[in-house]
């Protein structure tokens, strides 16, 4: 087994349904029923993609905050990433042994690679989102670490219509726009811990002032500048 197969720090906490995690998912008993996730040796590179993938060689299980039930079947794909490359700078590399689970999740359902599987886009990009911090949570992610991985894929990963189809709502959004978009939502979750009920609104409202943008340079419109500006970001 490969070092993103190893197990979590937390794992026999785990094994006995004894983990630390966050108020959601205390109430809702989030938790593994196999991890960690078993991976096949052998790299598998894709075009365009930073990261190597591996295939899963069985099915990881995970139940929710809300007790709903959610699989990586096996044969899945997975980079250990999930977080959008362009927010790597700012919140670092994700492809440590301690997302593995919860991104192995992730990439099933919406992760390339993976669009010809069982479960990819078969909820919606909110549940699947949502699901990402539940499982980095039960993996032993600090809460303040998961609502911020939670945020960079809400902001700038995957999302689909209720047919599966991609969305392109978000396409054509400057890089430094999602950048800074992400910036702000981290201050706020470091300094008024919101619940995820808070962080999902104040998500949203990000999105939009993100769309103005987009609507603006459409229209050739200078964009204000701003002192969180991260157009040079990672550069």
């Amino acid at each position: 087994m490969l070092p993103l197969a190893a197990c979590v720090s937390t794992q026999e906490d785990l094994a006995t349904q004894n983990i630390a995690v966050s108020e959601e998912c205390l109430v809702g008993k989030c938790r593994f029923n196999n991890a960690p996730v078993k991976l096949a040796p052998e790299k598998i590179k894709l075009e365009g993609r930073a990261y190597d993938f591996q295939r899963l060689i069985a099915r990881l299980d995970f139940i929710d905050a809300g007790g709903l039930d959610w699989q990586a079947p096996e044969k899945s794909l997975t980079d250990g990433a999930s977080i959008p490359e362009i927010f790597v700078p700012l919140i670092g590399f994700p492809n440590e042994p301690k997302f593995a689970n919860a991104s192995a999740l992730h990439d099933a359902y919406c992760g390339i690679g993976n669009e010809a599987g069982s479960v990819y886009h078969s909820r919606t990009w909110q549940e699947v989102h949502r699901l990402f911090y539940d499982a980095l949570v039960a993996s032993g992610t600090p809460d303040v670490k998961a609502k911020i991985m939670f945020a960079a894929v809400w902001l700038g990963g995957p999302r689909w219509n209720t047919q599966g189809k991609p969305e392109t709502l978000l396409d054509g959004v400057p890089d430094a726009a999602k950048k800074e978009a992400l910036v702000e939502a981290m201050a706020f979750i470091e300094h008024e811990k919101p619940d995820m009920k808070e962080l999902i609104e104040f998500l949203d409202i990000q999105v939009k002032e993100m769309l103005r943008t987009k609507r603006a340079i459409d229209h050739g419109v200078p964009r204000p500048s701003s002192p969180n500006d991260l157009s040079t970001a990672g550069q």
